[in-house]
C-alpha cells in the first residue's frame, strides 16, 4: 500500500479510537441538587473574590473584561492589569483542561473523571486561601482561584436536562425565560425539565452571590472555607 494510503489509513484508526474513547468516557450526572449547589458556589467565589481580593471577579470573565476597560481608564477603581490576569489565568485553566482530556483521549472535558478533579482543585485552592495570611498578594489569589475556575467551568456544562455555561447569567437567564414560557405553552416533559434545570441554576447563584456577601462581611478572607464546603457538598450530590 502507498505510503499515503497508510497514512490515510492510520489516522482514520486514531480518530476512530478517540471518538470511541470519547463515547464510552463515563459522564457525571449533575442533578437538580447538585447543580443548584455548584451554581452556588460559583456565585459566592466570585462575591468572595470581588470584595476580598481587589474588586476583580475570578469566575465571571465578562465582568472582568468591563474592569478592564474600567481599569485602563479609571485606574482609581481598579488597576486594569488586577482583572486582565485574572482572565489570563482563567483561559490557561481552560487550556489546560482541553489539553489533559486529549491527552487522557477522553475527546470531551465533560466526563466524570474531569469533573470530579476539577472538583477537588478548586476545592484545595479555596480551602489554601482561606489559610492565606492578609499580606499575601491579592493577584496571586484570584488568578489562582481563576485558574482552578478555568477547569471546573469547563467541566461542567448542564444541570438536569439544560445545556448552560456556570457563570454566563445573561445567557442563562435569557434560556430559562424562554425554556419556561415554551415549557408552559407545550407541557412537554422534556420542556419542563429544561426549564427547572435553568431556573435551578439561576436561583442557585444568586443565592451565592448573597451568601459570598455575606460571609465575606462576617469571615474576612476565611469566607473562602465557605466557598470550598460548598464545592464539596457539589461533589458529594454528584451521581455517576
Amino acid at each position: 500500500m502507498p505510503a499515503s494510503g497508510l497514512s490515510t489509513t492510520r489516522s482514520a484508526g486514531i480518530s476512530a479510537s478517540r471518538a470511541e474513547s470519547s463515547a464510552s468516557a463515563p459522564r457525571a450526572r449533575l442533578g437538580l441538587i447538585a447543580g443548584f449547589v455548584l451554581l452556588l458556589a460559583t456565585g459566592f467565589t466570585d462575591a468572595y473574590t470581588f470584595l476580598r481580593h481587589g474588586h476583580v471577579f475570578a469566575e465571571a470573565m465578562t465582568g472582568n473584561l468591563v474592569l478592564v476597560g474600567v481599569g485602563a481608564l479609571r485606574p482609581s477603581i481598579v488597576a486594569f492589569w488586577r482583572p486582565l490576569l485574572a482572565y489570563g489565568a482563567f483561559v490557561a485553566g481552560v487550556i489546560a483542561l482541553w489539553a489533559l482530556a486529549r491527552r487522557r483521549g477522553a475527546g470531551d472535558a465533560e466526563d466524570a473523571w474531569a469533573q470530579r478533579a476539577t472538583l477537588v482543585v478548586e476545592i484545595l485552592v479555596l480551602a489554601v486561601v482561606g489559610a492565606l495570611p492578609g499580606s499575601f498578594p491579592q493577584a496571586a489569589i484570584t488568578a489562582a482561584i481563576s485558574f482552578a475556575a478555568g477547569l471546573q467551568i469547563s467541566a461542567f456544562r448542564s444541570v438536569g436536562a439544560a445545556s448552560l455555561s456556570t457563570v454566563v447569567m445573561t445567557t442563562n437567564t435569557m434560556q430559562a425565560v424562554n425554556a419556561t414560557l415554551t415549557a408552559l405553552q407545550t407541557r412537554a416533559p422534556d420542556e419542563l425539565a429544561r426549564a427547572r434545570g435553568l431556573l435551578a441554576a439561576l436561583t442557585g447563584f444568586i443565592g451565592g452571590v448573597f451568601l459570598g456577601a455575606a460571609t465575606s462581611t462576617w469571615l474576612h478572607d476565611r469566607a473562602a472555607w465557605v466557598g470550598a464546603a460548598a464545592f464539596a457538598l457539589a461533589a458529594a450530590l454528584q451521581r455517576p
